[in-house]
Formats: C-alpha cells, sequence, structure tokens
C-alpha cells in the first residue's frame, strides 16, 4: 500500500478544492489559507498548481464583488501565463468577475466568448445567491 507525502500534490489539489468550496465566505480565512498554499506551491516549484489557486482566488473575488482583487489576480495569471500554457486561466477571471478582456488570450471556446463568459458569471451569480451576497 502506497502512501502519499504529506503536502503532496493531492493535498495542494484538495486544499484549492477546499478554498473553492468556501469561496465567497467572510469568515473562511480564505486570503490566509491561499498565502500558505502559495508558499507551499513556491517551494514546491508547480507553477501550474499556483495558476489553479489564483483562478480560485478570482472566483472566490469575483463571489465577493472585489473588482480590484480579481483584476490584480488576472494580473498575475497574465504575467504567470506568457508563455501561452493556461493563458485561458486569466479569460476566465474576467469572465467570472464580468470584467473585459483587454489581453484576451488565443483560446477557441466551444461555444462563442459571450456564451462562455455568461456561463462562468452565472457560477458567480449562483454561488452570491446561495450566500446571501447582495450585488
Amino acid at each position: 500500500m502506497r502512501r502519499r507525502r504529506a503536502g503532496g500534490t493531492g493535498t495542494r489539489s484538495t486544499r484549492i478544492a477546499a478554498l473553492i468550496r468556501d469561496a465567497g465566505r467572510d469568515d473562511a480565512d480564505i486570503d490566509d489559507r491561499a498565502q500558505v498554499l502559495r508558499a507551499d506551491i513556491l517551494t514546491s516549484g508547480l507553477t501550474y498548481a499556483e495558476l489553479t489557486l489564483d483562478l480560485a482566488l478570482a472566483f472566490h473575488h469575483a463571489v465577493r464583488g472585489t473588482d480590484v482583487l480579481v483584476a490584480a489576480t488576472i494580473a498575475r495569471l497574465r504575467e504567470n501565463t506568457r508563455s501561452g500554457n493556461y493563458a485561458y486561466y486569466s479569460d476566465i477571471a474576467a469572465f467570472m468577475g464580468d470584467l473585459p478582456t483587454t489581453m484576451s488570450s488565443s483560446a477557441r471556446w466551444d461555444d462563442s466568448e459571450p456564451a462562455t463568459r455568461e456561463r462562468w458569471h452565472a457560477l458567480v451569480t449562483a454561488r452570491r445567491h446561495r450566500l446571501g451576497i447582495p450585488r
């Protein structure tokens, strides 16, 4: 029977999923938990995990309606996806925050970009409704 090492990739993914589960709550210490997780990710060198963390944070900030923090997360995503890998994450973050995509990636969406934007923003709207957060 194989055991996972503490702090392994599966654990990081689970911790990111927990942030998504708690997104929008003001009693969940999201920012503190994310800061600790980011330090762990940076130590491990798993850059794709940091991108996933930032996407989770974009969701949280969009649910809270903190456009400035969504925009900061988008900027960090753009900086960390300059190679082109995962560049569409910044588009998704903008869609969730209902912010313009001034520097859209070259992603091709299955539906139109407006339909994709609507679906991602609908997740934020549903989460706000569930938590009773007005917008």
